[in-house]
C-alpha cells in the first residue's frame, strides 16, 4: 500500500510538469518510428484483454459491484482494441474507414467513463449465479456497449472524421478537431476522478489492487491529456509521451491484477490448509484424546497395585499431553506471534492443572515456525512437570526479546536435586528432551532447582 501511494504521488508530480512541457513543445517529445505504433496497439489490446480476464476473476471472488463494473470497463477497452483497432489494421490493406476509427475512439472514451463509475458506486454485492451464465452475460453486455459506441460513432462521423494515425481507442491525432479534443479531455478527467476515488478506497480497505488501479488511472489521465497536444501522425510514424504513459498504465494494471490473482489463490490455499488442520484437530479431540484420557484415568486408579501399572499411567498421561499439544498446534494460526501462543498455552495448562499462572511476556514477532514450536513444547513440558511433580502454588512464565529470545519457566514447588540420576531417566526424562530441543536450535538450557526451593528453567535461542 505504501509503495502504491508513493507511486501515485510520483506519477502526478512527474507527469504534470512533463505534460505542460509537452504542450509547450509538442515536437520535442516525439520519436520517429515506422513500426512502433502498431506494436503499441498490439500490446494495448493484449493488456486490456488480460485485465478483463483477471478483473472477472476478482469479481467472481468478491461479488462487489465496483469489481464487475471495472471488469466491464476493461472488457470494453479490450473489445475496442481488438475489434475496431487491431483487427481492421491487420486485415485491411487499404486505409481504415473513418467510422471504424471513430468507433475505436468512442469505445475507449466509454471505457474511461465506466472506470470512473466503478470508482464511484458503493461497494455492494451483486447477485452471483453460476460462472456458466455470468461470463456469457458479461461478454454480451460488453459487445452491446461496443456496438452502441460504433453506432454513435457512425452518426457522429462528421465530427470524428478527422482522426489520423494509428487506429486506437486512446492514442489519436487530429486536424484540430474540437470535438476530438473535448472527448479526450473528458476521458482524462474521468480517469483523474477514478484515480482519486480508487486511491481513497484502497487506503480505506487496505486493498492493494485499488491502490495500484489508482496509479493506472492517473497514467491514463496524463496520457489522454498528452494526446490533446500530440502532433498529427501521418502513417503512424510518431511515438509521443502519451504513448509511453499509456504503455506504463497497462504494465502497472496487469502487474497489479496478476498480483491480486496470485494473492487470491494463496489465500485460498491457506484457507484450505487451515480447514484441514481444524478437521484433524477435531478428529484427534473426539477420538484419540478421549481414549487416552480414559486410559490415563483408569491406569491412575490402578497404579498403586503395580509398578508396571504406574508406568502405564505415566505413559498414558504423557501421550494425552502430546495429543493435547498436537490439537493446540493444529488449531493455532500459522502466523500467530510466539508471545500470544505462549500465553494461550500457559493459561490452558494452568487451568487444567489447577495452578495459578503468572505471565511476564514481551512481544516477539520475528521467529521461525520451528523455533516457535520448539519453545512452546519446552514451556509445555516444564509446566507439566512442575504441576505433576512439584505441586507448586504458582508458575511464572517469562519471555524476553533482546539479543535472541529467552524463555523462563519457574515455580515455587518442592524442587529436586539436579544431580539426581532420575532427572534424565525414569520419571523426569523430559528434562533431557528440553535440553536437546534447545541445543538443536543452537541455544542454551539452564536448570536450577533444590529440594523444597522451587525449580527454574531458562532457555535462550539466537
Amino acid at each position: 500500500m505504501r509503495v502504491a501511494r508513493m507511486g501515485l504521488i510520483a506519477v502526478w508530480l512527474v507527469g504534470i510538469p512533463l505534460t505542460v512541457l509537452h504542450g509547450l513543445h509538442p515536437e520535442g517529445y516525439s520519436l520517429y518510428s515506422r513500426d512502433a505504433s502498431p506494436v503499441l496497439e498490439t500490446v494495448a489490446a493484449c493488456g486490456a484483454t488480460l485485465l478483463a480476464a483477471l478483473s472477472y476473476g476478482r469479481w467472481r471472488q468478491s461479488g462487489l459491484a465496483p469489481d464487475v463494473i471495472t471488469c466491464a470497463a476493461f472488457g470494453l477497452l479490450a473489445a475496442g482494441n481488438l475489434l475496431f483497432a487491431l483487427l481492421p489494421t491487420v486485415t485491411t490493406s487499404d486505409a481504415v474507414p473513418d467510422s471504424v476509427r471513430a468507433a475505436a475512439f468512442m469505445s475507449g472514451a466509454a471505457a474511461a467513463m465506466l472506470l470512473m463509475l466503478a470508482s464511484l458506486v458503493p461497494e455492494r454485492r451483486t447477485r452471483l449465479h453460476r460462472a456458466q451464465t455470468d461470463a456469457p452475460a458479461l461478454i454480451l453486455a460488453v459487445l452491446v456497449a461496443a456496438s452502441i459506441a460504433a453506432i454513435v460513432a457512425s452518426y457522429a462521423g462528421g465530427e470524428f472524421g478527422h482522426l489520423r494515425g494509428t487506429v486506437s481507442t486512446e492514442a489519436t491525432a487530429s486536424e484540430s478537431a474540437l470535438g476530438i479534443e473535448i472527448t479526450q479531455i473528458i476521458a482524462a478527467a474521468a480517469f483523474a476522478v477514478g484515480s482519486v476515488r480508487f486511491a481513497r478506497r484502497g487506503a480505506r480497505n487496505n486493498d492493494g489492487f485499488y491502490a495500484w488501479l489508482a496509479v493506472t488511472a492517473a497514467l491514463w489521465a496524463l496520457a489522454r491529456t498528452n494526446y490533446v497536444f500530440t502532433p498529427m501522425r501521418a502513417g503512424a510514424t510518431e511515438v509521443t509521451l502519451g504513448d509511453w504513459l499509456r504503455l506504463a498504465a497497462y504494465v502497472v494494471a496487469v502487474v497489479a491484477a496478476a498480483a491480486e490473482f496470485t494473492s487470491y489463490w494463496l489465500r485460498l490455499a491457506h484457507s484450505a490448509v487451515l480447514e484441514e488442520r481444524r478437521r484433524i484437530a477435531h478428529d484427534l479431540h473426539d477420538g484419540l484424546a478421549q481414549e487416552l484420557a480414559f486410559i490415563a484415568t483408569q491406569s491412575r486408579a490402578l497404579a498403586g497395585k503395580s509398578e508396571r501399572l504406574s508406568s502405564v499411567a505415566r505413559a498414558a498421561e504423557r501421550a494425552l499431553d502430546e495429543s493435547r499439544r498436537a490439537i493446540a498446534a493444529l488449531t493455532r494460526p500459522v502466523d500467530e506471534p510466539l508471545d500470544v501462543a505462549l500465553a494461550q498455552q500457559a493459561e490452558e495448562i494452568g487451568g487444567r492443572l489447577g495452578i495459578r499462572v503468572l505471565l511476564e511476556l514481551e512481544p516477539v514477532q520475528s521467529v521461525s515456525s520451528g523455533t516457535k514450536e520448539a519453545l512452546l513444547r519446552i514451556a509445555r513440558e516444564a509446566m507439566t512437570n512442575a504441576g505433576r511433580h512439584g505441586r507448586p502454588s504458582k508458575i511464572v512464565v517469562g519471555l524476553s526479546n533482546g539479543h535472541g529470545v529467552t524463555l523462563r519457566v519457574s515455580d515455587d514447588g518442592r524442587g529436586f536435586r539436579p544431580d539426581d540420576p532420575r532427572v534424565f531417566a525414569g520419571g523426569r526424562y523430559g528434562v533431557a528432551g528440553m535440553r536437546e530441543r534447545a541445543e538443536a536450535l543452537a541455544g542454551s538450557f539452564v536448570l536450577q532447582s533444590r529440594p523444597y526451593g522451587g525449580t527454574r528453567i531458562e532457555v535462550w535461542v539466537p
